[in-house]
Parts: structure tokens; C-alpha cells; sequence
């Protein structure tokens, strides 16, 4: 009797510790909204789209050049109205490496407001 009530408590617990991880899921961020991306790190990148919501891309690796004010990105089977992928692969083209490729590890919605959006002195 002891072992079943201690394995009730046991999912409860841990379906009780999922359940805000299992909430958030991943952000649906299109390729037709997208407006404009600014890399945090190697491994990030804030994107706004037209409603200007903030999400962050995390790569599964660094992607090489991103940081390089003079990057571009090019996704290759995006689609418009496809929400951006986990494992979409992403080519960064940067004047120092070239071109160099990465994948999408998980899209993450942010608050609308980041710091160095829209601020003004």
C-alpha cells in the first residue's frame, strides 16, 4: 500500500513540475511576419516580426560570423506560413567566414520590449 501511494505522489509530482514546461512550448514564429533579427550570442538571436513580439532563436551550435554587423541569414525550407522549425537549417553569410551553417534548436516568445528596441534618450 505504502510503494502505490508513493508512486502516486511520485506522478503527481512530477506532472505537477512539467506542466508550466509543457505551457510554454515553442513559439510559432512565420517567416512572412518576420521582420528583423539581432544576435544576442553565437548560439541566439532576437527576432521581431510585424506586430513587433520578440522571440529568440537558440541554435543547436554556434553559428560562426552571426554577430558580424554585415551578416545575413538564409533558411532554407521555411516556409511563409510555416511556424520556424526545430532543425531548420540556417546559413549565416558574413564577410569573415563566409558561409557557415547551423540548426534551430527551439523558437522562444519574449516580452514585446527588449532593451535597445525603441528606446529613445
Amino acid at each position: 500500500m505504502k510503494t502505490r501511494f508513493a508512486a502516486v505522489v511520485g506522478v503527481l509530482i512530477g506532472v505537477a513540475a512539467a506542466t508550466p514546461v509543457l505551457a510554454q512550448g515553442q513559439a510559432c514564429l512565420q517567416r512572412n511576419r518576420m521582420q528583423s533579427w539581432k544576435p544576442i550570442n553565437e548560439y541566439a538571436f532576437d527576432v521581431t516580426d510585424l506586430n513587433r513580439h520578440h522571440y529568440t532563436v537558440t541554435m543547436n551550435s554556434a553559428c560562426r560570423g552571426v554577430t558580424d554587423p554585415r551578416a545575413h541569414l538564409i533558411f532554407h525550407i521555411w516556409l511563409s506560413l510555416q511556424c520556424l522549425p526545430t532543425g531548420e537549417i540556417v546559413t549565416v553569410v558574413s564577410p569573415e567566414f563566409g558561409h557557415t551553417q547551423c540548426s534551430v534548436a527551439g523558437v522562444h516568445a519574449n516580452l514585446p520590449f527588449n532593451f535597445g528596441y525603441g528606446t529613445s534618450g
